[in-house]
């Protein structure tokens, strides 16, 4: 599971010419731990009133999942060991926490903070590890509740959440064309060309996105003491030495996760995955020594 990271992909918000409509109206902030870009394509009043919204929407995101904070939801959850009537929202983030801890085995599972936490002390890990697995997470309309010891980061889908409930909040006050980075990047309206310039001397890669989103994991790209902020919940090797992960999909949300379990997945393995999750439209694979293998549209390489 993946903890906290800055935006990992290098999308082209600034200086591209998308033949807009309107002159553009952009914002720019920050929620959850990750830089924020939002520019709208609407004439200047309609895209103001749009954009107010979306702020007000990242407020309540950071009152809810905000892992750093006491008074947020999550930092209730995590100090108390349950939340009493949890608000929709979050129940829905947990229904999606479920689906891709299924599909992926077991290595989707936010209950990886104490083992992040110990590490990043250079503690024993053993009694943290003991604490890790989503099954033991009790969720229902009423309450959701930890067993003893443990605490949850959504780091690893939270900004993919965060991006569909802006976007879907851009959609309804009726934005038809906008690009949406708060960590993950998507997109309403387009197709719109996009490159993502990886560090590490891998080559740049351009993607066409119509009203979907792309989310990139680098299990090096931070480090926990030696290993890899990505932390497998078992403590185990990953089964394979991907340098990036890439996924497209029409939820920010899925792409997110995906991208961040499928680091410690072999092809087959996310190719099984994959079947339970048919909202992903595209995923690359990028291997240490940029080897690549992609499953799904053709995407191309400069």
């Amino acid at each position: 599971m993946k903890h906290n990271r800055s935006a990992e992909i290098a999308a082209p918000l600034e200086g591209y010419d998308y033949n807009w409509t309107n002159t553009p109206v952009r914002w720019t902030g920050a929620a959850l731990g990750a830089e924020v870009s939002l520019v709208l394509d609407a004439p200047r009043l309609v895209a103001e009133a749009a954009l107010q919204h979306a702020v007000a929407t990242l407020q309540q995101v950071e009152q809810m999942f905000n892992l750093y904070s006491d008074d947020s939801l999550l930092g209730q959850l995590n100090t108390t060991g349950h939340l009493a009537n949890p608000p929709a929202p979050f129940l829905d983030l947990c229904d999606l926490v479920t689906r891709v801890h299924v599909a992926t085995g077991g290595l989707f599972d936010p209950t990886i903070q104490p083992l992040w936490r110990s590490l990043s002390d250079g503690e024993n890990p053993s009694p943290a590890r003991a604490s890790v697995g989503w099954k033991h997470v009790e969720v229902s309309t009423r309450e959701i509740r930890l067993k003893p010891g443990q605490k949850i980061s959504f780091n690893g889908i939270g900004q993919g959440f965060a991006t569909d409930l802006v976007t879907g909040a851009l959609r309804t006050l009726g934005i038809r064309q906008a690009l949406i980075q708060i960590g993950e990047l998507a997109v309403i309206g387009g197709p719109f060309d996009l490159r993502l310039a990886p560090p590490g001397g891998y080559r740049t890669r351009k993607f066409t996105l119509k009203d979907s989103a792309i989310c990139v994991s680098r299990p090096r790209a931070h480090l926990v003491g030696n290993t890899s902020h990505i932390l497998h919940p078992q403590g185990l090797p990953f089964s394979e030495n991907w340098a990036m992960v890439l996924c497209q999909s029409t939820s920010a949300s899925l792409a997110d996760a995906c991208a961040t379990a499928f680091t410690m997945m072999t092809k087959v393995q996310i190719e099984k995955a994959r079947d339970h999750i048919p909202e992903l439209d595209h995923i690359t694979l990028i291997a240490e020594g940029g080897g690549t293998v992609e499953l799904g549209s053709a995407t191309s390489a400069d």
